[in-house]
């Protein structure tokens, strides 16, 4: 089901956790967009929801604002990979599900999910358009 609140990726913040995580042995990020956050490892993966006291971590910039040595990372949200793709918001969901290949969300919020921006640039190029004739068949 859409939201019909749109996630606003700039108010996605990451955080990398500077003390060691159990079961985590890369690392750990809290991501947090309003009153969520979600403990994943670094990069994204396996999130789970965080509830703590705040543990000492370090912003991770966006891409564009990321000074060396330090790496940014951006997220898109369900809206702003629509509009990269030149389709309806509502249509992504049968992209997701046509495409073995999409990517799957970093977290997702009660707003909707959101993506890791790099892994939705390497996947665009590979996208297979959906015909018009096979998209009710992708319905639940």
């Amino acid at each position: 089901m859409l939201s019909v609140v749109a996630i606003n990726p700039r108010l996605v913040r990451v955080y990398l956790l500077l003390d060691p995580v159990e079961g985590r042995q890369d690392g750990a990020w809290v991501i947090r967009y309003r009153n969520e956050s979600f403990l994943t490892d670094t990069g994204g993966g396996n999130p789970e929801p965080f509830v703590g006291s705040d543990p000492p971590m370090r912003a991770i910039e966006r891409r564009a604002r990321a000074k060396p040595p330090l790496i940014g990372f951006d997220l898109r949200s369900r809206e702003d990979i629509a509009r990269e793709l030149r389709i309806n918001p509502a249509l992504l969901e049968f992209v997701r599900r046509s495409d073995d290949a999409f990517p799957e969300p970093i977290v997702t919020f009660r707003d909707g999910p959101v993506w890791d921006a790099e892994a939705i640039e390497r996947w665009a190029p590979t996208r297979r358009p959906i015909a018009a004739r096979d998209r009710g068949s992708l319905l639940p």
